[in-house]
């Protein structure tokens, strides 16, 4: 880890970002109050109570999430990806959190960011995402760039770019 996202890290637990959209607040300070524990997340619980959170979201909400989303901390959107994958949120959830999961994953760049290529496929086959042509050409660049920099294998090189090919519109 390098000095500069060292400080940038300290500084973002010291001084939590302000957003100006209050479900994005909410959602930010109960990720980071409930971080150290989300492999327990359950449902009645924490798990109930992420999904009350997002599933008032509006098409406007996940634009100033994306548009802000340089203020989160790495391992906040990997925790928020992760549970996109529990089967509660998906049944509770009515838009599309394959098409999101894979927009932040385009736009994770932080510490691994082979953990969520592992899970894309699946999210995407999940919520049956429609994805558009753009971002599927933009999840090709980011899987050949994970490649080069030898992030992820020849063979999850391939098998990543040949399920992005299968999803052509």
């Amino acid at each position: 880890m390098n000095i500069h996202l060292l400080k940038k890290t300290f500084y973002k637990t010291l001084f939590p970002p302000k957003f100006g959209n209050e479900k994005i607040q909410n959602l930010y300070h109960f990720v980071s109050q409930n971080d150290s524990n989300t492999e327990h997340w359950e449902v009645g619980g924490l798990l109930s109570d992420f999904i009350c959170i997002i599933k008032d979201f509006q098409e406007t909400d996940i634009q100033y999430f994306f548009e802000r989303i340089s203020l989160w901390n790495s391992y906040y959107l990997v925790i928020i990806s992760d549970k996109f994958l529990e089967t509660h949120v998906r049944s509770s959830i009515k838009y599309d959190l394959g098409l999101i999961y894979a927009k932040i994953f385009l736009l994770y760049e932080d510490s691994d960011p082979y953990f969520m290529i592992d899970n894309l496929e699946i999210a995407i086959t999940m919520y049956q995402s429609k994805i558009d042509k753009a971002t599927l050409i933009d999840l090709m660049h980011k899987i050949e760039l994970l490649y080069y920099k030898k992030l992820i294998t020849k063979q999850q090189n391939d098998y990543h770019l040949t399920f992005i090919n299968s999803l052509n519109p």
